[in-house]
């Protein structure tokens, strides 16, 4: 009975070792943490999402990992609320690619709608009872040279604001158009005139039909400056 005994407790520490080694092969050891700069976590070195450590920097702080999704392209003011007037329309423009807006490309969730189409068909609307001469009013070609189907084709599928890298930056100024954007330009003016003016810009005289060549609103008391932010403070009272 003795000699069982001493066996038995001889086993123990060998049972109990061969426990805690199974144990942990099954449970600990075969779990490799995978780290990489695009699993979207903040792990191994890392000092931001996939950035810092063994990463690319990160920049300033902020998290630039994941996918994006743009939400808003459109680059010269008034377009989608002058041209495109619809909220869902707006939306889906906004999500578009300017090379997918031709005459040939359906509006993403449309079966026949293209942009230069709704366009058109919205300038359209806007002369509807206007007279001149007791004449009923359309779009005649604009100061650019562009006919109603040209125009609305042309602000749709070069919805972007160009840089003139060298010379004037400008929305317009006199013959020049479209070379960028400065804090003063008058762009709704600008639309007015190409919607409504004709090739001189003065087609509507205020006598004999309405002055829609401008919307009448200067840039007021506003002062705009040479630095960022480029604006005076807002008011706070």
């Amino acid at each position: 009975m003795g000699v069982l005994s001493w066996r038995k407790y001889l086993m123990l520490p060998i049972m109990v070792i061969g426990f805690a080694a199974c144990e942990d092969a099954d449970d600990f050891n075969n779990v490799i943490e995978q780290i990489s700069c695009s699993d979207g976590i903040q792990n191994g070195d890392e000092t931001g999402v996939d950035c810092g450590g063994i990463c690319p920097v990160c920049l300033d702080g902020l998290d630039f990992s994941g996918v994006y999704v743009q939400q808003d392209i459109a680059g010269r003011p008034a377009i989608n609320s002058v041209l495109n007037i619809a909220g869902p329309l707006q939306d889906a423009f906004n999500r578009s690619m300017v090379s997918a807006r031709g005459n040939q490309d359906f509006i993403d969730g449309s079966d026949n709608q293209t942009f230069p189409g709704v366009f058109l068909e919205n300038l359209e609307q806007y002369f509807i009872g206007y007279t001149l001469n007791e004449e009923p009013v359309s779009f005649q070609t604009n100061v650019l040279g562009f006919d109603a189907a040209t125009f609305t084709d042309f602000m749709a599928t070069t919805d972007a604001l160009q840089l003139a890298a060298q010379g004037t930056t400008t929305y317009r100024n006199a013959e020049l158009w479209f070379t960028g954007r400065n804090l003063t330009d008058d762009v709704m003016d600008t639309t007015f005139l190409l919607m409504f003016g004709g090739p001189e810009g003065d087609r509507f005289d205020g006598v004999n039909g309405p002055l829609l060549i401008s919307d009448g609103v200067g840039p007021g008391n506003r002062q705009f400056l040479t630095d960022f932010p480029y604006l005076e403070a807002p008011l706070t009272q």
